[in-house]
């Protein structure tokens, strides 16, 4: 709990698996990549997404994001067209304006909280595509303010024992008043979709218009917790890895130049298009890099029946962790893995990475279904800013890496710089 990212990449040196406690919880952690695969592809029927995910529904409900078996299977069926190539190409435009807006507000020389920013972006994005009417600007804030506590609630509630999480202290208290907030905000959306009664041609509009077989549609607390589950996953995550890229590109001016040729090259100072970003290919690299580098930490399975892991037999009921952070910050695998090298994705050096090495989206049935999704919102994103702006690094200033189920920043100040030449747009 005190320094989780340390306790993870320690583990390969104890073996392809290692038997570890957390908390009261007997746990097998596994190191390989092999075996990752094995767990999330070709032995998946064998395991079910385990304690992380069964205590995560007893909060964020049981959407797609943590149920497992039969029911992932259908949730994830009914979800999938929304997040299909085409409609992908159509949620394109939307982000790039909802970008747009919000850099309207800079102003050279102002320094600028770039996580907080970033969530308040990701946020945007999200609402102006899969949710894009009923979030009132006092929902939108409680949504915002709630999913941070969230996420660091959510992995101490799956570490500490169940005692605990009854106990009346500061931090449970604020998680429970978190949870009720984000509630009320998306029971409110839920409502406004109800009382309009149209099409919006968004994901919540999608989920009160899904009937079964015999016509029946989904209850508001179905539709609650799929809209719980896209928040969680989709806010301060895509927001984590946009702050991150600024850093990175902050402290590497050699790669900061390199993504400002190319987008001055591919795009001539115009708006990115959705045809536009295949051409973005050191681009592209940079995010990979950044998703290599700060990767969720932990993530579990349970075993369904006895497997054998290596050496190891992992009892039915057992659980399994993996770490894609430690995967990825694994020198066998990614040389000098703390070191920031987007041409690593080169497809010449990229072909060497072994399955189940690189999972920053997860693999198998549970991949994020909205992987190609949060790919275009990190690249229109840093696309519609750096054609714009700067961000640069205050000196003496030291950022650390927190965990709490995504990886973010602790802070991270940084000053807005106009960008001049070609491809610049100026101040806003």
């Amino acid at each position: 709990m005190r320094s989780p990212l340390d306790f993870v990449t320690s583990l390969a040196a104890h073996g392809d698996v290692v038997r570890l406690r957390l908390g009261p919880l007997p746990i097998h952690a596994i190191t390989h990549p092999e075996l990752v695969q094995r767990v999330l592809v070709d032995d998946a029927r064998h395991f079910e997404r385990g304690r992380l995910f069964e205590k995560a529904a007893l909060f964020f409900g049981g959407g797609v994001g943590t149920v497992s078996g039969a029911a992932h299977v259908k949730q994830r069926r009914i979800l999938q067209p929304a997040f299909q190539r085409g409609k992908v190409a159509d949620y394109t435009p939307l982000v790039r304006e909802a970008v747009e807006e919000a850099v309207t507000s800079w102003r050279p020389g102002r320094v600028l909280s770039v996580t907080d920013v970033m969530n308040d972006l990701s946020f945007a994005m999200l609402t102006s595509t899969l949710f894009t009417v009923g979030f009132t600007r006092e929902a939108s804030a409680a949504v915002q303010r709630s999913v941070p506590v969230l996420l660091r609630g959510a992995m101490v509630r799956t570490i500490l024992p169940e005692w605990w999480t009854g106990l009346p202290t500061p931090g449970n208290r604020r998680f429970a008043r978190a949870i009720d907030e984000m509630g009320r905000a998306v029971d409110g959306a839920i409502a406004a979709y109800r009382a309009a009664g149209k099409d919006h041609g968004d994901l919540l509009s999608m989920l009160l218009a899904l009937r079964d077989e015999d016509g029946t549609g989904l209850t508001d607390r179905q539709v609650h917790d799929q809209v719980i589950n896209f928040a969680i996953a989709g806010i301060e995550t895509t927001g984590a890895t946009l702050a991150w890229f600024f850093h990175e590109l902050g402290r590497n001016p050699a790669a900061e130049a390199r993504v400002h040729e190319e987008l001055d090259a591919v795009l001539g100072g115009r708006p990115p298009r959705h045809e536009d970003l295949p051409a973005l290919k050191y681009t592209g690299r940079v995010v990979m890099e950044v998703l290599r580098l700060y990767a969720v930490w932990m993530f579990t399975r349970r075993a369904l029946t006895p497997v054998r892991l290596g050496n190891t037999v992992i009892p039915a009921g057992g659980e399994v962790l993996y770490s894609p952070y430690a995967l990825h910050h694994d020198p066998r695998w990614f040389p000098a893995p703390d070191a920031f090298d987007p041409d690593r994705w080169l497809p010449e050096r990229s072909a060497d990475v072994p399955k189940g090495a690189f999972i920053p989206f997860g693999a198998g049935a549970h991949q994020c279904m909205g992987n190609t999704y949060a790919f275009m919102e990190a690249l229109v994103a840093v696309a519609v800013i750096c054609q714009r702006w700067r961000l640069c690094p205050i000196p003496g200033t030291r950022i650390r890496k927190t965990a709490t189920v995504d990886v973010h920043p602790d802070h991270l100040p940084m000053t807005t710089e106009p960008r001049g030449g070609e491809g610049g747009g100026g101040a806003g």
